[in-house]
C-alpha cells in the first residue's frame, strides 16, 4: 500500500497529466476522410467550449466567439442594447485602450473582422496573416473580459448605431420584417425593435445607457454561454495553449436566459399587406410550428422545405412558372428560436401573379396535401442522406473567417461528434414528425403577407415607416383552401438523375498552369488537370464573345433578356443537378455571354449539352417575353432606388467604363424592344463570335476536347471568328471632376475616386498599398471620431486593369460638402502620419497586402476563377496577382509618401467626386 505522501504525489501528477491531455480524452468531432485539417474539441477551465483547427496549409489565422444571447435579451426599455454592446466591444480594452487599435492591427496585417447580432446570437470573428495570429487573438479575447465602455465612446457610438438604423429606413426587407413584427405576440421579444437608435439608447431619467450596457454585459457575457472556434497553421497544442491563456479568464457566472413566451402569433389566420419602396412583388406564407425543431439528425423541417422548395418538374414553382405567375420560390424555417420555430414559403411573383393570389394559395395547400399523401417516403430521405454524405465528404474550403463564424455558431446546436457533419447529417427518418409539421401548414395557422406597390394600407409601422394593413380571410377562402383541388400538373419530384455514380479522382499529373489544346474549329480550348483539392469536382468555363453588346443599349437589353429567359427555361431541368452538386450559371458580361459549370465531373457533360442546345434552339413565347420585359423593367427601376452610396459607385463605373449604359438608357431601350427584335439578335449572335473554353480540375485534356467539340457542333458550325476587344476606361482629367447623383433616401452620400495615372502594375500596387494603410484610420476618423455615419470605408478600387483608390461615406447628418472637405483634409494630413510611421509598421502593412495577393485558393472554384480572370486579360502567364505582389514587396515607404503627395493631394491628381444630398 503506498504511503499518504506517495498517494498525494501520484494524484498531483495525474491531475497535471489530465489537465495537459484532457483535450485528447474528450469526445472529438467526426471529420471527413477527405479533410486534411486536424481538430480538437476542448472545454476550458471556465466552461467555455472551444474547437481548435490546425491547418498546415493556412496562410491566415482566424477566430470566432459566439455568445448565445442576442436581441431577444434586450431589456424592454432598451431596444437595441445587445447590438449596441456588440459595437462597443471594438472601442478599447484595458490592455489596448485606443479605440480603433484592434481594427488597425487587423488591417495592418492583411486581415478582416466583423460581428453581428441576431435574435439569439451575437457573433464576433476575424482573420489575419498567420504570423500575427497570436497578437490578433490576444486583442480579440480582451473584448470578453476587460472592455472599457469609455463614456466618450458610448456617447459617440450611439450615433453610429443610429446611422446604421437610418441607412436602412428604405430597405424593403427590413420593412417586410418589421411589418410582420407589428402583428406578432406583443409579449414576445421578437416583436420588438432590435437595431437601436438615439431614441432607445439615450440616457434618461430612469437610467444611463452605459450603466445598462455594463449590467447586460455582466449578466450575459458569461463563459457558459460562449463557444469559440480557433483556426490557424499552428499545431493543436499551441492553439490550445493560446485559447486557454487568453479565454480562460472570461468569467463564468453560470448565466441563464430568461424564458419568453412560446407563441409568436396570437391571431391567425391573417392577411398582411405591405407597401414597398422598390417595385417588389412578394408573397409569403408563415406557419408557426410550435416546436423548437432541435433534432438535427431528423431534419424533418428540411425534408419539408426540400419538397416545397423544389424547382423541378411537377413542383409548385414549376406550375407557377407555367402560368407565368412567379419568378422564384423558397421554403424553410424562419424565426428559429430555442422554444419555437416558424416555417415560411416565399414566392417572388410576376406582375400577372398578383392577380391570382388566392389561386396560388389554393395550389400551395394542394401541394402540401400531395406531400402528406405521397411525399413522405423513405427513398426521398435516403436520397437526401446520400447527398449529405457526398457533400460532407467533398466539402470545399471556405474563407477562414467564414469557417470559424459558422462553426462557433453551430456549436450550440450539435453534439460534439457532429459539430462538423451536423449540417449534412440525415440519420433518423421520422415520417410522423414530417407529417406533424406538414399538418401545421394549414389555412387556419397562416400569416399570408403580400408585398407590392399600390397595395391598400391603413397603418404605418413604427420603426421603418412601412405602410401596411391587416385583414381577415372570408369563410369561403378558408374552406376552399382547406379542401383544395390540385392542378393535374402537380406531382412529387422524381428521383434525382444527377446524383454522381463515379467520384473517382484522377491521378495528379503535377500540371501547374493551363495549356492551350490544339483546335481546328475556331475556338480556344484551355485545360488544366488539377486534383490538388482531393475532390472529383471540375470547372468548365466558357466565354461566347461578341461585339454586339458594345454597339447599343438596345443590344445590351436584349442580351440581358435572352439570358433571363434561358435561365428561366432551364431551371426545371437544372435544379436537380444543382441539388446533386452540379451547378451552372449563364450570365451576360462586358463582352457577351458566359457559361460556368462547376461540380462533380460525373454527368457534367449532360448538363453542358442541354445548356448549349437550349441556347441555340429555345424560342420564347410572347407571354414569356412580356414577363421578362417586366422583370428587367423592375430591375432597372429598382437599381435607381439603391442606397445613395451604392448609386454613387454605380454611376462611377458607368462614367468610366466605355461603353456603359445607365439604368435610364437601358429603360428607354427596353421600351423599344419586342420579341421579334430578340429573335433577330439570337440569330445574329453566333454569326461572328470569339469563343474560349477552360476545363480545370478533375478532367482530362480529352474531356475538354470533347466538350469543345460539342460546343462547336451545337453553336459554332456556321460562325466566323471575330476579335472582341475589352471595354476601355475613360481617363479622368487632372483636377477634381464633380458629378451629382440621383437617389431616393434621407441620407447624404459620396464616392471620392482617385484614378491611377497609367495602367502600370507598379502604380496599381502603390495605390493598393496606400489603400491598405489608410483604410483603418480613415474609418476610425470619419465614423468613430467625427460621427459622420455607419457606412464609411476607404479601399483600393482598380477598374479593368487600371489602379484606383476610393473613399465612400453615407451619412444621416452631414452634407457632402463637409464630408468632402474633411476627407480631403484627412488625406492631406495622412502624409504626415505616413512619415511618422515606423519602418516596421510599414513593412507589416506591405507584408499583409503581399500575403493577401498571393494567398492560396481555398477551393477549386476559387482557383478556376483566378485562372479565368487572367485568361480574360490575355495574360497567358497567369500571374497578374503575383506580379502586383512583387511590386508591392519592393515599394519603399518614401515611394508611397511621394506618390500620395504628388498624385492624391496635389494638382496632378486625377479624381472624380460623385455626391448625393437629400432635400432637407
Amino acid at each position: 500500500m503506498p504511503s499518504r505522501n506517495n498517494t498525494f504525489f501520484i494524484a498531483i501528477i495525474l491531475a497535471i497529466a489530465f489537465s495537459i491531455f484532457k483535450g485528447s480524452f474528450m469526445q472529438q468531432p467526426i471529420t471527413s476522410a477527405n479533410d486534411s485539417k486536424q481538430y480538437r474539441y476542448v472545454e476550458l477551465d471556465n466552461g467555455l467550449r472551444a474547437l481548435l483547427i490546425s491547418d498546415q496549409e493556412a496562410d491566415h489565422g482566424a477566430a470566432s466567439l459566439d455568445v448565445n444571447v442576442g436581441s431577444l435579451q434586450d431589456p424592454e426599455n432598451r431596444a437595441g442594447l445587445a447590438h449596441f454592446l456588440e459595437h462597443m466591444l471594438f472601442l478599447g480594452t484595458k490592455t489596448y485602450p485606443t479605440a480603433g487599435e484592434y481594427q488597425s492591427f487587423i488591417s495592418q496585417h492583411g486581415g478582416s473582422h466583423n460581428a453581428f447580432t441576431a435574435a439569439e446570437h451575437t457573433n464576433y470573428f476575424f482573420q489575419v496573416n498567420a504570423d500575427q495570429f497570436e497578437g490578433a487573438l490576444d486583442r480579440f479575447s480582451r473584448f470578453f473580459h476587460e472592455p472599457l465602455f469609455t463614456e466618450e465612446y458610448v456617447q459617440r457610438e450611439k450615433n453610429a448605431v443610429n446611422s446604421e438604423y437610418q441607412s436602412k429606413l428604405k430597405d424593403d426587407y427590413r420593412r417586410m420584417h418589421y411589418a410582420k413584427k407589428a402583428i406578432m405576440n406583443p409579449a414576445h421579444p421578437a416583436s420588438r425593435f432590435s437595431t437601436g437608435s438615439l431614441d432607445t439608447l439615450s440616457d434618461n431619467s430612469d437610467s444611463k445607457v452605459r450603466d445598462d450596457l455594463l449590467a447586460f454585459y455582466q449578466r450575459y457575457y458569461s463563459a457558459n454561454l460562449m463557444t469559440l472556434t480557433v483556426y490557424g497553421p499552428q499545431d493543436l497544442d499551441t492553439l490550445e495553449q493560446w485559447a486557454s491563456d487568453k479565454f480562460s479568464v472570461i468569467e463564468n457566472s453560470n448565466a441563464t436566459v430568461a424564458v419568453y413566451p412560446a407563441e409568436l402569433f396570437l391571431e391567425k389566420p391573417v392577411q398582411l399587406n405591405i407597401q414597398p419602396v422598390k417595385d417588389i412583388y412578394n408573397l409569403s406564407y408563415t406557419f408557426e410550428l410550435s416546436d423548437p425543431v432541435k433534432n438535427y439528425k431528423e431534419k424533418s423541417s428540411q425534408y419539408l422545405g426540400h419538397l416545397l422548395g423544389h424547382e423541378g418538374e411537377g413542383t409548385l414553382l414549376a406550375w407557377l412558372k407555367l402560368k407565368g405567375w412567379a419568378e422564384g420560390l423558397s421554403a424553410g424555417l424562419s424565426n428559429k428560436l430555442h422554444n419555437n420555430s416558424a416555417f415560411q414559403v416565399t414566392i417572388s411573383l410576376s406582375q400577372d401573379g398578383t392577380e391570382h393570389i388566392d389561386e396560388i394559395t389554393e395550389q400551395l395547400f394542394a401541394y402540401v396535401n400531395l406531400i402528406k399523401a405521397d411525399g413522405v417516403k423513405a427513398w426521398v430521405f435516403d436520397e437526401l442522406k446520400q447527398l449529405g454524405k457526398l457533400h460532407f465528404t467533398f466539402e470545399e474550403g471556405r474563407p477562414p473567417s467564414q469557417l470559424v463564424q459558422s462553426i462557433s455558431m453551430s456549436m450550440h446546436d450539435y453534439e460534439i461528434e457532429d459539430i462538423l457533419q451536423g449540417p449534412y447529417l440525415w440519420e433518423d427518418y421520422n415520417p410522423e414528425k414530417i407529417q406533424s409539421f406538414a399538418s401545421k401548414l394549414n389555412p387556419n395557422n397562416m400569416i399570408r403577407a403580400l408585398t407590392m406597390p399600390n397595395v391598400k394600407t391603413d397603418k404605418v409601422e413604427k420603426w421603418f415607416n412601412g405602410p401596411y394593413s391587416t385583414a381577415a380571410f372570408t369563410d369561403k377562402q378558408l374552406n376552399d383552401w382547406s379542401a383544395p383541388t390540385a392542378s393535374k400538373e402537380l406531382h412529387i419530384p422524381q428521383p434525382n438523375p444527377f446524383i454522381p455514380n463515379d467520384v473517382t479522382v484522377l491521378a495528379d499529373n503535377k500540371q501547374t498552369l493551363p495549356v492551350k489544346l490544339e483546335q481546328t474549329h475556331g475556338l480556344d480550348a484551355w485545360h488544366m488537370q488539377d486534383v490538388s483539392f482531393n475532390g472529383p469536382q471540375s470547372s468548365i468555363y466558357i466565354s461566347l464573345q461578341s461585339n454586339l453588346p458594345k454597339q447599343s443599349a438596345t443590344n445590351q437589353v436584349l442580351i440581358d433578356a435572352w439570358v433571363n429567359l434561358l435561365n428561366d427555361h432551364l431551371n426545371t431541368f437544372s435544379y436537380p443537378a444543382a441539388l446533386a452538386g452540379q451547378s451552372y450559371s449563364l450570365y451576360s458580361h462586358m463582352r457577351g455571354i458566359g457559361i460556368r459549370l462547376y461540380g462533380y465531373r460525373d454527368k457534367q457533360d449532360i448538363l453542358l449539352e442541354k445548356i448549349l442546345t437550349e441556347i441555340k434552339a429555345y424560342k420564347p413565347t410572347e407571354s414569356q417575353w412580356l414577363q421578362t420585359q417586366q422583370e428587367l423593367q423592375r430591375a432597372y427601376q429598382n437599381a435607381l432606388k439603391q442606397k445613395p452610396y451604392e448609386r454613387t459607385i454605380a454611376q462611377l463605373n458607368q462614367l468610366l467604363i466605355v461603353p456603359s449604359y445607365s439604368e435610364a438608357e437601358l429603360l428607354a431601350a427596353l421600351n423599344t424592344t419586342n420579341l421579334e427584335s430578340l429573335l433577330v439578335l439570337q440569330s445574329d449572335y453566333f454569326k461572328q463570335v470569339n469563343t474560349i473554353i477552360l476545363g480545370h480540375g478533375n478532367l482530362s485534356d480529352n474531356d475538354v476536347l470533347a466538350s469543345s467539340q460539342t460546343l462547336h457542333d451545337v453553336l459554332l458550325n456556321d460562325s466566323q471568328v471575330v476579335d472582341v476587344k475589352q471595354k476601355t476606361l475613360k481617363q479622368i482629367p487632372q483636377g477634381l471632376e464633380i458629378h451629382k447623383v440621383d437617389a431616393q433616401h434621407n441620407d447624404s452620400a459620396f464616392t471620392l475616386y482617385y484614378q491611377a495615372q497609367t495602367k502600370d502594375p507598379k502604380e496599381r500596387a502603390t495605390l493598393g498599398l496606400l489603400g491598405q494603410i489608410i483604410k483603418a484610420p480613415y474609418y476610425t476618423y470619419m465614423r468613430t471620431e467625427r460621427k459622420h455615419g455607419y457606412i464609411v470605408f476607404a479601399t483600393p478600387y482598380p477598374i479593368l486593369e487600371q489602379g484606383g483608390l476610393g473613399f465612400i461615406v453615407q451619412s444621416p447628418v452631414t452634407p457632402t460638402a463637409t464630408l468632402l472637405a474633411e476627407s480631403e483634409a484627412f488625406i492631406e494630413n495622412f502624409a504626415v502620419t505616413l512619415e511618422a510611421m515606423s519602418e516596421q509598421d510599414f513593412i507589416s502593412h506591405r507584408q499583409g497586402l503581399v500575403t493577401n495577393l498571393t494567398k492560396k485558393p481555398l477551393n477549386l472554384q476559387e482557383k478556376t476563377s483566378r485562372l479565368w480572370r487572367d485568361l480574360d486579360r490575355e495574360n497567358l502567364n497567369f500571374d497578374t496577382m503575383d506580379k502586383i505582389a512583387q511590386h508591392v514587396a519592393e515599394l519603399s515607404k518614401q515611394e508611397v509618401i511621394d506618390y500620395l503627395k504628388q498624385y492624391i493631394v496635389a494638382t496632378d491628381k486625377k479624381a472624380i467626386f460623385l455626391s448625393y444630398d437629400p432635400k432637407r
